[in-house]
């Protein structure tokens, strides 16, 4: 769908603007992919991943780590490059950069090394905010944020 195009009615059956029917979609798409994601894995101190979690340094928090890295992806996707979309882009790079950063690490494999463990901390703490931060990012979107 074209940024530009012609006004068409939104959830609320205004006329909307291309850029905003555009968002809607984008969020709209996102949001399919992020509630049963988010069902599966959790999110924030329910997540896998989380620093707290005794799950963060098994395969659980590599399984929630792709999922999200690939919800990531998709955002990114969908969005391409379009203006607007500043937080979603942001927090979509972030997410996709801690998910390699996890794989790299081994950190599924629960790596002894001090400050390998201390990587996986802080991937693990993005990939765990990773489903919130993609939907606020989306719904920024709608701002144009």
């Amino acid at each position: 769908m074209s940024a530009e195009a012609a006004p068409s009615a939104g959830a609320s059956g205004a006329p909307v603007s291309g850029k905003a029917a555009v968002a809607e979609e984008v969020k709209s798409l996102l949001e399919a992919r992020l509630t049963p994601d988010e069902g599966r894995f959790g999110s924030g101190s329910g997540s896998p991943c989380s620093a707290g979690s005794a799950k963060l340094f098994t395969q659980a928090c590599a399984d929630a780590a792709a999922a999200t890295d690939a919800d990531a992806a998709y955002a990114l996707t969908r969005i391409g490059g379009r203006p607007g979309f500043a937080t979603l882009t942001s927090a979509a790079q972030k997410i996709q950069k801690a998910a390699a950063r996890y794989q790299e690490l081994g950190c599924a494999k629960n790596p002894a090394d001090a400050p390998d463990r201390q990587a996986c901390l802080a991937a693990g703490a993005v990939l765990a905010q990773g489903f919130p931060d993609l939907r606020t990012g989306a719904n920024l979107g709608l701002a144009g944020k």
